[in-house]
This record gives C-alpha cells, structure tokens and sequence, in this order.
C-alpha cells in the first residue's frame, strides 16, 4: 500500500545529538541520495553522553553503585558514579573530548535551571577555550544532561 508519491529515505540514528547533526547537514536543495550521505557522514563525528540517576543498588564492570547515585555514561561505559553532578558532567566531558573535539553541547533537562547548566559550561569553556561550547534546554525526563561532542 502507498502512503505517499514522494521518494522517502531513512537515515537511522541512535541518539537525539546524532538526529540533531543530521538535521544540520540537510540541503533542501540537494538530490535525496545527496542528502542520505551528507547526513549519514555527519553522524560519524558526533559523540554523545548521559548524565542520569540509578533505580538500583547494582555493580556493573567492578563499579558499585549506590541507588540515587548520579552516572555518567559514555555510549554503554560507566565513567563515573558519583552524588555530584558536577563532577560526573566534568568526567563525562574529559572521556569524550579527545584533539579533534570542536563542540561541546549540553542539553539539559527538565530537572536541572538553565543557571546551573550556564555555570557548567562556562567552567568547561575555562578548562576547553578551543571548544565551543553550547547550552540548550532539552527538557528531557530521567536525564540531568545528554553531552554532545563533534
């Protein structure tokens, strides 16, 4: 059954940050097979991070962790569970970025103020001066922060 005449491509990501870059590198006045590859291309750049609270008392690859301890998490590794958010956002950042890195988003979410996140970044600006570095209020449930880095 066909839903539509227009040609449709999917061009599959596994993060909001990985969406969101793909997004970026869309021209609207590029050939459909032109924009699948610029758009597939961008998400090889991007890297992305949670900041989130364990349910449970657990141990995952020799790291205890404590139920209500924030964690940050790098892909599926555990850098770091600690009760601070700040130090778990500061340990997340330094696992990610690496000498290509040229921006660092932090989208925060529904539980964190825009004052907080700004402070955070601006202590990373400090720490990463050739690293842009952006704020935006992502206003997702369950996570602190999802941290992008391109």
């Amino acid at each position: 059954m066909d839903i539509s005449e227009k040609n449709v491509s999917l061009v599959k990501t596994k993060t909001i940050p990985e969406a969101i870059s793909a997004l970026i590198a869309f021209n609207e006045s590029a050939s459909i097979e032109e924009n699948v590859e610029v758009m597939s291309d961008a998400l090889k750049d991007v890297k992305t991070g949670n900041i989130t609270f364990a349910v449970r008392d657990t141990t995952i690859k020799d790291k205890k962790i404590k139920k209500g301890d924030i964690m940050a998490l790098n892909g599926d590794d555990i850098v770091l569970s600690t009760k601070d958010i700040k130090k778990a956002v500061n340990a997340l950042v330094d696992d990610m970025v690496d000498e290509d890195s040229e921006l660092l988003t932090l989208y925060f979410g529904e539980d964190v103020k825009r004052e907080d996140a700004e402070k955070i970044a601006k202590k990373l600006g400090k720490k990463y001066p050739d690293i842009d570095i952006e704020v935006h209020n992502g206003g997702q449930p369950l996570y602190y922060y999802i941290v992008s880095v391109e």
